[in-house]
């Protein structure tokens, strides 16, 4: 069983869309190369 890595993610309020657009950038990269992912 593979272990679970964690990758946060932060930054002030008014960064949230930049958080969002760079959390859903990185999760697509790790999926095309077979990794699991979601966001939470």
């Amino acid at each position: 069983m593979a272990k679970t890595k964690y990758i946060f993610v932060t930054g002030g309020v008014t960064s949230s869309l930049g958080k969002g657009i760079i959390s859903a950038s990185l999760a697509k990269l790790l999926q095309s190369r077979g990794f699991k992912t979601t966001i939470q």
